[in-house]
């Protein structure tokens, strides 16, 4: 999927959280989102969500992901740093992407269990009532079983133990060539080994775009 913004602005009230940004990720690109609190990045990924509309362009392959987001939604896959608090259960939770995404019913169970995620166990439990790294790991096999062409990860690896996280990048390097990834992540060593490009916003506007090896967590 291709990623486009153009002079992307979003003000909430006096505070401008998006001012002007520009961005252009082509098919397949393996890029960071990085930056303090405060510098655009929920802002920037819930435009890219279509979970606010900006002023400027926002497109997804040529489409406003705020205009047409029932139809982008079923192409893109996001893990949020803090996991949603549902009351749903963890079945009805699968059997709900699973119908709204065409998924075979092993397709998410096949990558749990690479997770050392006892699926079978958890069906019936509110997906609230999951331990953090249960959560992660359940949305983490959700979101690569989605067969989404643009992949928004958001401290992926936050809840994970050593040999989920070796999991983690077995899976994101298992991706196809043509899907998109976005990165948001603490971890230096993680956005290098993952990721090709980096973004850094800083007072909501782009102070670096280049490459991610050239990127040292503050100026380039």
């Amino acid at each position: 999927m291709r990623i486009e913004l153009q002079g992307a602005k979003k003000r909430f009230g006096k505070l401008e959280a998006l001012r002007g940004v520009d961005l252009t990720l082509d098919h397949g690109a393996r890029a960071a989102l990085v930056g303090p609190n405060g510098s655009g990045k929920s802002t920037l990924i819930r435009a890219l969500l279509g979970l606010i509309d900006c002023e400027g362009r926002v497109a997804l392959d040529g489409r406003s992901p705020y205009e047409n987001r029932v139809e982008l939604a079923k192409r893109i896959a996001y893990v949020p740093q803090v996991a949603p608090q549902l009351g749903a259960s963890v079945r009805e939770i699968l059997d709900m992407v699973i119908l709204t995404r065409g998924l075979s019913p092993g397709a998410v169970a096949e990558i749990a269990e690479r997770f050392q995620l006892d699926l079978p166990a958890i069906l019936s439990r509110p997906f609230r009532n999951l331990s953090g790294g249960m959560k992660q790991k359940l949305l983490l096999s959700v979101a690569f079983a989605s067969r989404a062409s643009f992949v928004v990860l958001d401290e992926p690896t936050a809840s994970l133990d050593v040999r989920a996280r070796e999991v983690f990048f077995s899976l994101f390097s298992g991706l196809g060539p043509e899907v998109t990834t976005l990165l948001c992540s603490h971890r230096l060593e993680e956005l290098r080994s993952l990721s090709s490009t980096v973004i850094a916003l800083e007072d909501g506007r782009a102070a670096y775009q280049g490459s991610a090896d050239a990127y040292s967590g503050g100026q380039p």
